[in-house]
């Protein structure tokens, strides 16, 4: 009986801790308004071989709706969690300006391009599923408060370098998941 006491007040406490948390606008929050999609894809569908090593390759389209107010930038990550590590970066284009709201296929000219982990090059490089059964791909898209400071020049700007220079200035993110198999 004591206990059920206790505990009424700390799971209130924490609703309404967790209930402010979500509308307030500080960065790091996220937006369910801001959404990415894809006219080749669906969330939870699959990749299309175009935009795979069993094709051509190239990147693909991408667009969102609804940043929100204060956003002065977009980026774009693409990537995959193998079963052991490292994670696999396909694609991390970010300083992609504010009326940008998307990307066609095998962007170029629009943004920076940091570090892919398949070749270790400055652009997009397409999926090459291994071993059996369907790999999980995630594209997310970040509206961004300012520009990412790094500490390393922009040639060396990888997923993690990233991630972490954005951890302030992220004002939404918006994550679609495809998968392929060979």
């Amino acid at each position: 009986m004591i206990l059920k006491y206790f505990f009424i007040p700390v799971i209130i406490t924490f609703a309404l801790l967790n209930n402010s948390c979500k509308k307030s606008s500080v960065a790091g929050t996220t937006t369910s308004n801001f959404t990415a999609s894809s006219t080749a894809f669906t969330n939870n569908g699959t990749l299309p071989k175009l935009y795979t090593c069993d094709s051509t390759g190239i990147s693909p389209k991408l667009s969102w709706i609804n940043a929100p107010a204060g956003t002065t930038s977009f980026a774009v990550v693409m990537h995959h969690i193998p079963p052991t590590p490292p994670n696999h970066v396909y694609l991390l284009l970010y300083n992609i300006p504010v009326t940008v709201t998307s990307i066609p296929d095998a962007v170029s000219g629009i943004g920076l391009f940091g570090l892919n982990t398949v070749n270790d090059q400055q652009s997009y490089t397409p999926p090459c599923s291994q071993g059996p059964g369907p790999k999980l791909y995630t594209i997310t898209v970040y509206a961004l408060s300012s520009a990412p400071v790094f500490t390393v020049p922009a040639s060396q700007v990888t997923r993690d370098i990233f991630l972490a220079a954005i951890t302030s200035i992220t004002l939404a993110s918006s994550a679609l998941n495809i998968t392929y198999s060979r």
